[in-house]
């Protein structure tokens, strides 16, 4: 089944967030934080335990107290009005942004796992659908929830939401809405949905869109996977008939063997 690689994905969110002139800034941060949580995935870091040995004055070390001290406030703010999306979603974000990768400062070496990173991105998605009960309308708050459940490879979970944002999108939201939903459920091997919402995303789309090409190839792809899962079951009927009917033969032939010897 063909997937896209998390580059694409991590494209996915910026562009959604650059496409859409109304989502505001600090949510734009956002989806850029959640676009470097998929671009470097969500694997484990063998060196986190080197990383610990460095002095606690280092620079890592206090961008981590920054980031510390941005959810402990962000956590007051949101105890204090729970009823306030605003909060909630800053509380969210700082979840994000301490689950973020740190640099290295060497574009040769990859971007260092922070501890707990997993535990903080569920408390993110926790926060973020406390946040849609809260404002089960706002639309951007819905994003960054199917953005970092993408992030943890969540796409069965990711597409629900992604295919009612691209269902009641307007304007020039569309097509990003429709490209979202069809990654989602081509990660999640929905290929019916992710071949719908692909053809949906290119038929609403310039053909000067640098993704159509690939969405196309992406769809005759799913198409093609899609006719082989279909065939499957019906070679595995035919094969079964066949072994039945090979099966009633033997029987038939050991009865006219049997016959001919109490003729005999």
């Amino acid at each position: 089944m063909p997937r896209l690689d998390r580059s694409i994905a991590a494209a996915l969110v910026i562009e959604t967030c650059l496409g859409d002139t109304f989502v505001k800034l600090r949510t734009c941060l956002a989806f850029v934080m959640i676009a470097a949580l998929i671009a470097t995935g969500c694997g484990s870091d063998d060196k986190s335990e080197k990383s610990e040995k460095k002095a606690a004055s280092s620079p890592a070390d206090k961008v981590l107290a920054s980031k510390q001290t941005a959810v402990k406030r962000a956590e007051k703010d949101f105890k204090k009005d729970d009823k306030n999306v605003d909060a909630c979603r800053n509380l969210a974000m700082s979840y994000v942004a301490l689950a973020s990768p740190e640099s290295t400062g060497d574009l040769k070496k990859a971007p260092k796992q922070p501890k707990d990173r997993e535990k903080n991105l569920k408390k993110s998605t926790d926060t973020l659908k406390s946040c849609t009960k809260i404002a089960p309308k706002d639309r951007n708050v819905q994003q960054m929830l199917a953005s970092t459940l993408m992030a943890t490879g969540k796409y069965k979970d990711a597409a629900p939401i992604l295919k009612n944002l691209a269902g009641t999108a307007t304007g020039q939201e569309r097509a990003n809405a429709y490209y979202a939903w069809g990654l989602a459920a081509s990660n999640a091997q929905d290929l019916p949905s992710a071949i719908k919402a692909w053809q949906t995303f290119v038929e609403l789309s310039p053909a000067t869109d640098q993704r159509v090409p690939q969405v196309r190839q992406s769809i005759k792809a799913l198409q093609a996977a899609q006719k082989t899962a279909a065939a499957a079951p019906a070679a595995a009927t035919k094969t079964e008939v066949g072994d039945k009917d090979a099966a009633a033969k033997d029987e038939d032939a050991k009865s006219d063997d049997g016959a001919e010897g109490d003729d005999n």
